[in-house]
């Protein structure tokens, strides 16, 4: 449901009206106080769990993302995107604030310390009108997301955020204020397009919830980081279904800023939050967790272009700042990305370093990575041979049919060992293993590879005070971390 006030409703009805029916009356009265700055607008639209192979632009599947391909084509495209933490909460709080969890507090499903600045306090305090759909309560405190108008909720109709935009930007206009909307899909997160558990959520599928053409099993590429299994493939077509209707409301919200006439001064960014909620992927740091390419189009830019610099999604918060003309809060984690737009600077990052802590259960399944251009590093904290993995991710279809298959299939069950298990240090090459399959940590020729990243995960967990920085040293000496488990504490609120 959408919340303002019974003002803020009359005002937008009349003054919309008036612009449009009589735009030199409209000029001419005041029905509040006018900005006269020339200020530049953000549509911010993010996606529910996407993985990059479901996004044609991300040379992807061909013609599954039509609306977010024509975007990406007007845009600039950062392709090797990492998210500071493959989990929805802390990840949106993270961008959001420019920092590590850890430092703001909110590295589980709980909110960041109060007073921590945000993309919404900080343009609220610049006279901006802010509205979000969906995710409200994944972004907290209320304190420091200052919304002025908000609709919450799980629905999944293609033009729920459409019809919010038109409404947050009409109400902006009524009070001649830029905006900033917000716009949190929840395609293609669990219970996926098709499946029996969506049915309630999607109507059956019927209406404006139906896709046009809709994917069987035999159309899919099963990514690397899972099993070509019958059951894997049922279920990436369900998610992959779930993107179509993804891309078809981000068309609907796309649509309805051209509508409005502010498309020319507004920077419209898209990300996803993280990967896929399958194995080894969200929740994980393993690299379909946490790839999230962002697209960028901005008034003004220069040639659209695809930009493969090694980047973080802690630099979304600078780099919007910068392009707004806002002046950016001192010891951010982030960078900003517009020397890079501009070809004036190179932001190349030697390493990217994710982070998970408490997932939404409350439970503390700690991990972390640090990631070049080929190798990652993962450190996992929970790995003490005794703990298993338990995560949404292993509902539905695939987790199953994995933990099935492995009791015929010595190859699958190694795998599934790895997930359920973890690895406490393990490195892995992406360019030849993709999946990260093979653990080269203890392999004699990648021997320095494997101690120069120790040593800079090392000094970044230092350098952050990262709380589970102890159990990384005993780790390096062969011992067992230690895990506080509390998972009434942590557990994500109503659960």
């Amino acid at each position: 449901m959408i919340s303002f006030s019974k003002r803020q409703l009359l005002m937008a009805g009349i003054a919309s009206g008036a612009l449009i029916s009589l735009p030199g009356l409209a000029q001419d009265r005041d029905y509040v106080k006018r900005d006269k700055r020339k200020r530049t607008n953000l549509l911010l639209i993010t996606a529910d769990d996407i993985d990059w192979t479901a996004l044609g632009f991300m040379n992807g599947r061909r013609d599954l993302t039509p609306n977010l391909d024509r975007l990406a084509s007007q845009s600039h495209v950062f392709e090797q995107v990492r998210t500071v933490a493959p989990i929805c909460m802390p990840s949106r709080q993270a961008f959001m604030s420019g920092l590590l969890p850890h430092r703001n507090g909110g590295n589980g499903f709980f909110p960041m310390h109060e007073g921590t600045p945000t993309l919404c306090s900080l343009l609220a305090s610049e006279g901006y009108y802010c509205a979000a759909s969906h995710k409200i309560g994944h972004m907290q405190p209320a304190t420091s997301f200052p919304w002025h108008m908000m609709q919450e909720g799980k629905d999944r109709h293609p033009m729920v955020h459409a019809d919010m935009t038109r409404l947050a930007i009409a109400e902006a206009q009524a009070q001649y204020k830029p905006f900033f909307i917000n716009c949190n899909i929840n395609d293609p997160h669990r219970p996926f397009y098709g499946s029996r558990d969506a049915e309630e959520l999607d109507h059956g599928q019927e209406g404006p919830y139906r896709i046009p053409n809709p994917l069987g099993p035999d159309d899919v590429i099963v990514p690397a980081n899972l099993e070509d299994l019958p059951e894997v493939r049922q279920e990436i077509a369900q998610y992959w279904n779930s993107a179509q209707r993804l891309d078809i409301a981000v068309g609907n919200i796309l649509k309805a800023l051209e509508e409005s006439g502010a498309a020319d001064d507004t920077i419209v960014l898209f990300v996803s939050d993280h990967g896929m909620p399958f194995p080894f992927a969200k929740a994980t740091c393993y690299d379909h967790g946490i790839r999230t390419p962002v697209i960028l189009r901005s008034p003004g830019m220069t040639s659209p272009c695809r930009l493969d610099n090694l980047a973080s999604n802690l630099d979304i918060l600078p780099t919007l700042l910068e392009l707004l003309g806002i002046e950016r809060p001192v010891n951010l984690d982030g960078h900003s990305w517009v020397p890079l737009m501009k070809g004036t600077g190179a932001v190349q990052q030697p390493f990217v370093m994710s982070y998970v802590d408490y997932v939404s259960s409350g439970w503390l399944y700690p991990s972390r990575t640090l990631q070049d251009r080929r190798y990652a590093l993962h450190f996992t904290a929970w790995a003490d041979g005794k703990t298993k993995l338990k995560l949404e991710s292993m509902w539905g279809l695939t987790y199953p049919a994995m933990e099935k298959a492995a009791q015929s299939d010595a190859r699958i069950a190694e795998r599934v060992d790895q997930y359920v298990h973890g690895r406490l240090l393990a490195l892995y090459d992406m360019q030849v293993d993709p999946g990260q399959r093979v653990n080269l940590v203890y392999d004699e020729a990648h021997r320095p590879i494997a101690e120069r990243m120790k040593r800079l995960m090392l000094e970044e967990m230092e350098r952050t005070i990262d709380p589970q920085l102890e159990n990384y040293r005993l780790a390096l000496r062969g011992q067992v971390p230690v895990l506080l488990q509390n998972p009434q504490r942590y557990r994500i609120a109503g659960d």
